[in-house]
């Protein structure tokens, strides 16, 4: 044998020598912090009986709540074989401003909406054809509105224009409205200070704009529209006889713009869906199937609801005190599920479906959130993570929840219900499909509960 073959055997001994002295059994986890003499002894165990199925969204507030200039709404369509398709569309209204000073003998030159797509999610290289429409339904800022919020019958079917853009990430497009009525519609209250003065009654007036867009491309396409951002206005190129405008024997002919913001814009996205003639059509909201795949999906498609099946078991194992348990959900890999690991959602959120169909955050998220009301309770979990097994084995990504002091309260039965729903942090934002492993044979891909806790 060679002397570098030599090296190279010794080095793995070497390794598998270290492997062995490493290994410890999972009863023996924390034995050396406890007093020899005394009975309480710290045990791990694993959850895996746990019974998950797909179900319809629950409807999201999707309109102006946060008082935030970041916010985005979604626009367009995605159709796939998975979930069928989902497609988005906006409402939104704009503002008065003192900036447009009206007179006699006004006339419009130009009269445009601009709109600042943030980034897209498609093909690229197919054009997004965007339809604007005359919104014909109040709308108001002191109300929730949400995803399913019925459009239909609430705007002009004929649009005011429709415009096929090639969609570009941090760019603003320019939609150019030259629809008689429209335009009759500001020049018949062209002397009547009451509208441009009056915020409310301005809106009773210009309900505002319904906006929907559809590509060509066989997989759709979405883009994330930035209404708060200052480059999304209507905009007006005008002329009267003010004097504060025209103070010359020429037209002067002058900018007006009317915003949209987080402040006094109501805003609301609408999500729709149709699953009709895919596999989920067939298991959804169906407490009997027993799936070997999780879904999740943003814009109110898809979640997943889950229940512990022995949870009766642990609580007669009580009394017990919960050093942690951690929720675990693997992510399919790429290959099995043809999704990317880019395009995963950030962050997945879990909690308890109480008996009215409520929606309450785990305990655990609660109490992190109370803590800090400014933070996001990161240590609660819920982020997509690699998760790496070892020197030879393929890294994973998975979603982990901590939630150990829920866990202790449901064993103690102080938290009775064992209903749990699994959906995005932010279903506004993501309208992919994530597939997550489930309900496996007794493998350590499926769903599972990893419990460290004290017999008392």
């Amino acid at each position: 044998m060679k002397k570098r073959d030599l090296w190279v055997v010794a080095i793995m001994m070497i390794m598998a020598g270290l492997a062995a002295s490493c290994e410890i059994g999972s009863s023996d986890l924390g034995d050396d912090l406890l007093p020899t003499d005394d009975e309480v002894s710290l045990l791990y165990d694993t959850i895996v009986e746990i019974s998950a199925y797909p179900v319809t969204g629950k409807s999201l507030v999707t309109s102006e709540t946060r008082y935030r200039p970041d916010v985005l709404m979604l626009l367009g369509g995605t159709e796939d074989t998975i979930v069928g398709s989902s497609v988005a569309s906006i409402v939104t209204q704009f503002n008065t401003t003192s900036g447009f000073k009206n007179g006699p003998n006004m006339e419009i030159d130009t009269l445009m909406l601009m709109l600042h797509m943030s980034d897209y999610i498609g093909d690229m290289e197919q054009e997004l054809t965007i339809g604007i429409h005359e919104f014909t339904e109040r709308i108001y800022f002191d109300s929730l509105y949400k995803s399913d919020y019925d459009m239909e019958g609430k705007y002009n079917p004929l649009p005011l224009l429709e415009k096929s853009v090639l969609p570009a990430g941090e760019t603003t497009f320019e939609f150019i409205i030259e629809d008689p009525d429209f335009i009759d519609k500001w020049l018949a209250i062209e002397e009547d200070t009451n509208y441009f003065r009056n915020d409310s009654i301005f809106k009773d007036y210009f309900n505002g704009f319904y906006i929907s867009a559809h590509t060509s491309s066989p997989e759709g396409g979405m883009a994330r529209i930035l209404l708060n951002n200052s480059a999304t206005r209507l905009s007006m190129k005008y002329a009267n006889d003010s004097t504060e405008v025209d103070s010359t024997a020429e037209r002067d002919f002058v900018w007006a713009h009317f915003m949209i913001n987080e402040y006094s814009s109501q805003k609301i996205n609408g999500f729709e869906h149709d699953h009709s003639g895919t596999y989920l059509s067939t298991i959804m909201d169906d407490e009997t199937v027993n799936p070997p795949v999780a879904y999740v999906q943003g814009m109110a498609g898809v979640n997943t609801r889950f229940t512990f099946d022995k949870l009766e078991e642990w609580m007669e194992k009580s009394p017990i005190a919960i050093n942690s348990a951690t929720l675990v959900f693997e992510v399919m890999p790429e290959e099995e599920s043809g999704i990317l690991y880019k395009d995963m959602p950030d962050r997945l959120m879990t909690g308890t479906i109480l008996e009215d169909y409520s929606f309450e955050p785990i305990y655990d998220f609660l109490i992190l959130k109370n803590s800090n009301p400014n933070a996001d309770a990161p240590a609660f979990g819920g982020y997509f993570k690699a998760d790496s097994k070892g020197m030879f084995d393929d890294t994973t990504y998975v979603y982990r929840f901590e939630i150990p002091l829920h866990f202790q309260n449901m064993v103690e039965g102080a938290k009775p219900d064992n209903d749990f729903i699994l959906q995005l942090d932010d279903g506004r934002v993501n309208p992919r499909i994530t597939k997550l492993w489930s309900n496996l044979p007794a493998t350590n891909q499926r769903i599972r509960l990893e419990i460290v806790y004290l017999k008392l």
